[in-house]
This record gives C-alpha cells, structure tokens and sequence, in this order.
C-alpha cells in the first residue's frame, strides 16, 4: 500500500505516507495482540465483543475460535487482516490529515472496529447467529466496508 500511495501523492509528502503504513503495521500489531484478539476470539459477551485471551496468553489452549487459526500462524494472518483494514483510509486523507489524529484513527480501527467486527461474524456473535458470512477467503473486511 505504501508504494501506491507514496506515487499518488507530491514528493515532499512521500515520507509522511510511508511513516503512516509503518504505523499501521506496528500499531496494528501491538493492539490486536494487547486486546484485539481477545475481543475477536474471546468468550463472547452477549454476542458483541470477546471477553479473554488478552495478549494471547492462551493461544495453544483452543484460542482463536473459527478463523483465528492455530497458534501464532492464525494470530499472524489475522493481524495482516487487521492492519489492512485500518490502511484502507490512508491513502484518501494522505496529505489532509496530521499523522497524530491518523494515529488515533489507526489505534482504534486496530484494537476495537476490526476486532468487533470479526467476533460477530464467527464463532457466537450475533451477525454469525443472523447468517452473515464472511468472504471466500474467511475474511469479515468485506462486511466492515459495506455496513
């Protein structure tokens, strides 16, 4: 994503894009290993949010549910998914947004929107329970961007 946006946008501004992509990255990963993945793979909580396995301290118990994986492979894969979806925005506010309020953008996408989304589309969340489902892939992206 970055090299797309780096060459969508002026040359003095092309750092600035590509610090925000290294944002999503490692701010992706801190979060959704501090809480989101215990708010996408924990017991449910009246089918909207996971309660439990907060910095994957049971990962090798059973955690993870439907879709999350076995073990750190499945942690992985899904903090490629959540970063994702929290770098969708950055190509449109490149140029037009200071990298502190994106931050915030970043943090909250990672650690509570993509992970809510996802428990309620698997396992006992409550759009799973209406019929939702996710894409080919098992991804619940689609769902986020067309709610």
């Amino acid at each position: 994503f970055g090299m797309l946006e780096a060459g969508a946008i002026s040359r003095k501004n092309v750092q600035n894009i590509l610090f925000k992509n290294f944002l999503d990255a490692s701010g992706a990963a801190i979060c959704f290993w501090l809480l989101g993945f215990g708010f996408a793979y924990g017991d449910t909580v009246g089918g909207f949010i996971g309660d439990g396995n907060y910095a994957i301290r049971d990962i090798y118990n059973g955690a993870g549910g439907e879709g999350g994986g076995d073990g750190w492979q499945g942690w992985f894969f899904q903090w490629a998914f959540t970063g994702a979806a929290a770098t969708i925005v950055a190509g449109s506010v490149a140029e037009r947004c200071k990298i502190e309020a994106y931050f915030v953008y970043s943090i909250f996408v990672s650690t509570f929107i993509y992970p809510v989304v996802v428990h309620w589309v698997w396992g006992s969340g409550y759009l799973s329970a209406w019929g939702a489902m996710p894409d080919e892939n098992g991804d619940a992206r689609p769902i986020l961007q067309y709610n």
